[in-house]
């Protein structure tokens, strides 16, 4: 999340996605589907200009998608548009999307950090040392992997993007107890992912308030479908009754957040189906054991990592559960590198986070969809595909709702992952910033925030990142 944010600091993307999950212009100035569905023509602002004042064309645009296009580059994105056959300069400020099926969700698809618009032709080393957008951000200098500080863009195209402030300083800390202990301290002036459970730290102080909004991240636990003994589903319906959901909402997120039915749409879509969680009952668990051959109950380790907050919590607390089940589990905690590299989408059994997707398309095909790689628990389902497809094809909204009601009944009766919760976003806001506002996937907008002055200065703010 670290990197998306100051990702969405410096680039501009085509589209702004607002709070309540619409796309909205940004250096697209409109848009249109064509009668046949099979591609989306965006016409461009004008007079708009990147950190190296390059004026911003099509070329720009149509490079920075075929560049996400390219297998080799290796985009984490790129599956996600693997209905977009190219993407073309029309003329200096038209673009043209052509696909080989419809997808309703392309608008929103087109305005998430990653397809932040580059210059045409820009490599990414040069993109590493010198990175260049068109956003109300540019970088002043980065110090390693402890800070980057950003200089406000004076020039920056959209005259109601206001900034107050000069300069912007994100810090990283190793842990969210760094973060609020430098908070107390005075040093940083918004933390923009607060665990539940530190926000007791807060009480009483009236420098700091709390903003919360209702999210689609998650945590989940992710079981290996193509590995036993996680290829049987009663195994896998015997893990999910172990998930006492209550006591993760009660004792990890303070009360807060909404239960979840182990299917990837939050409430916050909207096309979420209401679909009752299975309650906790280890007692039917181990009669799902027994009646798939392990009398003597199972026993294997669960990978979990500090790479998001709550993750190991979650594995800790996890084990309690099942025990009565008969399931035995040993929670290993790894470093986040090494559990990036070695163990997600790796290990049969393991703790992940995901952060909420405004498109309801690209929620479902990064962890459910049987050909992208963070498909982590190795799901494969063709009849799942092709009603996905279906789905996003679908311009009926009644209709389209129907499809995605089908999918999560799916989803959450073949459970691939045990997800317990929708979490919201907590940000600690300091009293010397005002007008800001959460945003449901925790993207930090900084559009009409102020700084008031203090014995520091008062045109410098500084956010805090783990």
């Amino acid at each position: 999340m670290e990197a998306i944010q100051a990702v969405y600091a410096l680039y501009d993307a085509l589209v702004y996605i607002a709070p309540d999950l619409t796309a909205q212009p940004l250096l697209a100035a409109g848009w249109q589907e064509a009668p046949d569905r099979l591609s989306w023509t965006f016409e461009l602002q004008r007079n708009v200009r990147f950190h190296n004042n390059a004026v911003l064309t099509a070329a720009d645009v149509a490079y920075t998608f075929n560049r996400i296009l390219d297998p080799a580059l290796g985009s984490s994105i790129r599956l996600i548009f693997d209905f977009v056959e190219r993407v073309e300069a029309v003329d200096e400020y038209t673009v043209r999307f052509v696909l080989s099926s419809p997808n309703v969700d392309l608008p929103l698809l087109v305005g998430t950090p990653l397809t932040g618009i580059v210059p045409n032709g820009t490599s990414s080393a040069t993109l590493s040392a010198q990175p260049t957008g068109t956003a109300g951000w540019r970088v002043a200098e980065m110090i390693g992997s402890e800070s980057i500080r950003f200089v406000r863009n004076l020039d920056y195209w959209d005259t109601k993007y206001v900034m107050q402030f000069e300069t912007l300083e994100y810090r990283y800390f190793p842990s969210i107890v760094a973060q609020v202990e430098a908070m107390l301290a005075n040093e940083i002036d918004l933390i923009p992912d607060v665990p539940a459970t530190s926000l007791e730290t807060f009480d009483n102080n009236r420098d700091i308030t709390v903003q919360e909004v209702p999210s689609g991240r998650y945590l989940a636990i992710a079981m290996r479908t193509d590995l036993p003994p996680f290829d049987d589903p009663r195994v896998r319906e015997a893990m999910r009754l172990c998930m006492d959901r209550a006591a993760i909402q009660r004792q990890m997120l303070a009360g807060r957040g909404v239960l979840a039915s182990d299917q990837p749409i939050s409430p916050v879509h909207p096309f979420q189906a209401e679909l009752p969680p299975r309650p906790y009952d280890p007692e039917q668990a181990r009669q799902l054991l027994l009646q798939a051959g392990y009398n003597n109950g199972l026993q294997f380790s669960l990978i979990t990592s500090p790479t998001a907050p709550g993750m190991v919590e979650m594995a800790q607390m996890f084990q309690t559960m099942a025990l009565p089940a008969g399931i035995k589990l040993d929670p290993i905690s790894v470093p986040p590198d090494v559990y990036l590299t070695d163990y997600a989408g790796r290990a049969p059994l393991h703790t992940i986070e995901w952060g909420m997707r405004p498109s309801v398309d690209e929620t479902l095909v990064n962890s459910y969809y049987s050909q992208v790689p963070t498909n982590y628990s190795h799901y494969v389902n063709p009849d799942l595909d092709r009603m996905i497809e279906a789905a996003r094809s679908e311009s009926d909204p009644t209709s389209r709702a129907e499809l995605y009601r089908a999918i999560q009944e799916l989803i959450m009766q073949d459970v691939a992952m045990i997800i317990p919760c929708f979490m919201p976003v907590l940000t600690a806001i300091h009293s010397t910033v005002t007008g800001f506002s959460s945003h449901p996937t925790g993207w930090l907008d900084y559009s009409g925030v102020h700084r008031i002055a203090t014995n520091e200065s008062a045109d410098s703010s500084r956010q805090a990142g783990s």
